[in-house]
């Protein structure tokens, strides 16, 4: 019997297209995978689900309100991160006075973490606390039965001018206990990865896993109590098998990025799954994030056998008290010998790097950008500090002992290539940006990186990569002496 019929939208990062502006393809995005999981929850339980993703849908407020007047929604979905949060508002705002009897409701990290300010949205009903898939599941039920709500634990909501809370629920520590989630809410076609983030085509992405055993570094929401207080759980390595071997199947995929933020904790879970991936000899190369405190030669050199081409390792800078700053709980040297390992396994490494930390100076600033071009890394990404609130370093970059703060209000600044916070040995934000460029410049406009990518050439796709990467780094104006940044 079908219950209900629920939107998900994924919300663009800025705003809406403007009318008459051209459209064009967005790169750099795969398939919310939060989002497919709840909306595959939802329809197993007998809902009519659909997902609308507007970061590769590329609306204008007109076409989403039209598409919403056709599809007929009687709950819409979406969740909620600081840097999203005025689109977000906005949406729902709009829904409110467009479709005043559709039920709307949010979730997210940042509507768990503030849900009173996130109420304070008169146009959002229901914030999901934390996880949603039970919850969300119980949710609509109990909305098409015009059951009780305050029995289904994990959600806020206001009454008589007071939020109410219905209680907290117990943490899932079994993630098999939840389905694959299904690709078939998205057009894949529409997904397009940066020239560095793809070895062969189709590609799409996975996760394996939630939370961080670390869960110490400064500058990460993996960091915050919110997080860290529901520990560390991962799928089955073969679980994890069962859906390689679906995207296979059915979308014939050929390339897995898992999207864990740490995919190598957890050493013997890794190399079981490689174990997998090699004795039932599946046909996949794939990608991943890492720590380099997990790193270990024989570790790689297995990895390389079972497909890995690529690992993005978090570096940060190339200042010793600085690392320890944020606790990142690693060394020069041990950053130094993950690199290599990796590469003499025959794995390529993308390195990223924080500019204009709580106390750095421009000169540490230098010395970063010498320490990343040292590496040899095969990729390198130079963000600006980005402090998310619930953060430690939120609480750094607020003080005025290390620098200026400019992201008080302004949400939708923290994408961690957006300026909000000046170290108080800057002189100014121009001086910061430009650092920021430089590093660009030297990285990949040095005669040495262009020896190493012709000898890292193995085949006519890996031209036509590179290519398309010089090509988008000029596009964003990373390289270009003039303009944003």
């Amino acid at each position: 019997m079908l219950f209900m019929k629920v939107l998900f939208i994924i919300p663009p990062y800025g705003f809406f297209r403007s009318e008459g502006e051209e459209v064009t393809q967005k790169k750099g995005f795969l398939p919310p995978l939060g989002p497919a999981l709840l909306a595959t929850i939802l329809e197993n339980a007998g809902n009519e689900v659909c997902i609308l993703d507007l970061q590769v849908d590329i609306f204008t407020e007109k076409d989403l309100l039209d598409y919403v007047r056709n599809y007929k929604p009687e709950a819409v979905c979406l969740s909620l991160l600081a840097a999203t949060t005025p689109i977000v508002n906005h949406i729902f705002t709009l829904f409110r006075q467009n479709f005043p009897d559709i039920i709307t409701i949010c979730g997210g990290i940042h509507a768990s973490i503030y849900p009173q300010q996130t109420l304070e949205n008169s146009a959002i009903d229901y914030v999901i606390y934390g996880e949603a898939e039970y919850t969300l599941k119980e949710l609509i039920i109990a909305l098409d039965k015009k059951k009780d709500i305050h029995a289904v634990k994990g959600v806020y909501y206001m009454k008589d001018g007071v939020m109410q809370f219905t209680g907290y629920r117990p943490i899932v520590n079994n993630l098999d206990e939840f389905p694959i989630p299904s690709r078939k809410f998205f057009d894949l076609k529409k997904y397009v990865p940066l020239p560095n983030q793809y070895k062969r085509l189709p590609n799409t992405n996975m996760v394996t896993g939630r939370g961080c055993t670390y869960s110490l570094c400064t500058f990460c929401f993996e960091s915050t109590p919110f997080v860290r207080e529901k520990g560390y759980r991962r799928i089955s390595v073969q679980r994890v098998i069962e859906e390689i071997q679906y995207l296979q199947k059915e979308y014939n995929t050929k390339e897995i990025s898992f999207w864990d933020d740490e995919f190598l904790m957890g050493g013997d879970w890794v190399e079981e799954f490689c174990d997998a991936l090699i004795e039932k000899k599946i046909d996949i190369v794939w990608s991943c994030y890492g720590k380099v405190n997990y790193v270990k030669p024989e570790r790689m050199k297995k990895m390389a056998k079972a497909g890995c081409w690529n690992i993005f390792f978090g570096l940060e800078s190339g200042n010793q008290e600085l690392l320890n700053f944020m606790k990142k709980g690693q060394t020069l040297e041990m950053m130094k010998n993950a690199v290599k390992w990796a590469h003499d396994a025959g794995i390529e490494v993308r390195g990223s790097f924080i500019l204009g930390l709580p106390g750095e100076t421009p000169e540490m600033g230098e010395k970063t950008i010498d320490f990343a071009l040292s590496l040899d890394l095969d990729y390198g990404q130079f963000n600006l500090t980005t402090p998310y609130e619930g953060t430690e370093m939120y609480d750094a970059c607020k003080d005025e002992k290390y620098g200026t703060y400019y992201g008080d209000g302004d949400h939708a600044s923290h994408t961690n290539v957006n300026f909000v916070f000046l170290p108080k040995d800057y002189e100014s934000p121009e001086q910061l940006i430009k650092l920021r460029k430089k590093a660009y410049r030297k990285f990949y406009l040095r005669p040495k990186y262009f020896v190493l990518k012709l000898k890292s050439i193995n085949s006519k796709e890996d031209v036509f990569r590179y290519w398309r990467g010089l090509v988008f780094l000029t596009q964003v104006r990373l390289l270009n002496r003039k303009g944003g940044y």
